[in-house]
């Protein structure tokens, strides 16, 4: 390989690195799983931060679109430079089915993936967020 090549690769493994964490990762000052207290009644904080999932109707295959939003009951998580919803994971069975990185302002706490859900009995999503832990939500597949 001649060092010019070397060099070239070099130069864009940097800038892949850069754009792939735009944000500052001192941002994030909690990766603590977290629990709703009360589960009959959540707090609007808990509700914000909790996954809500939703399972469209399957194709012929028996994959449905599988969209999560973070925040129930019309209760959002905001997404603004110093908190916002960093990374969302949707399991299938407890497998890891797609995940999603977001940057703070330019995306809100959205995922969306088509999901075999033939054999899927539960689908759980976590929802990580920068400054109030992960919060994990579940629905069984019907």
């Amino acid at each position: 390989m001649k060092r010019r090549d070397a060099l070239k690769i070099g130069a864009l493994a940097a800038l892949a690195t850069t754009v792939a964490s735009a944000y500052d990762e001192k941002l994030i000052v909690n990766k603590q799983a977290m629990s709703i207290k009360d589960p009959a009644n959540p707090t609007e904080a808990e509700l914000k931060h909790s996954p809500e999932i939703t399972i469209g109707t399957a194709d012929k295959n028996g994959f449905a679109l599988v969209e999560v939003n973070i925040g129930q009951k019309g209760v959002l998580h905001p997404s603004v430079e110093n908190h916002w919803i960093y990374e969302i994971t949707l399991f299938a069975d407890g497998h890891k089915a797609a995940t999603v990185s977001l940057e703070p302002k330019t995306s809100r706490g959205y995922l969306a993936a088509r999901i075999d859900t033939k054999s899927v009995k539960t689908l759980s999503a976590v929802a990580r967020c920068n400054l109030h832990g992960d919060y994990t939500s579940s629905i069984a597949v019907v």
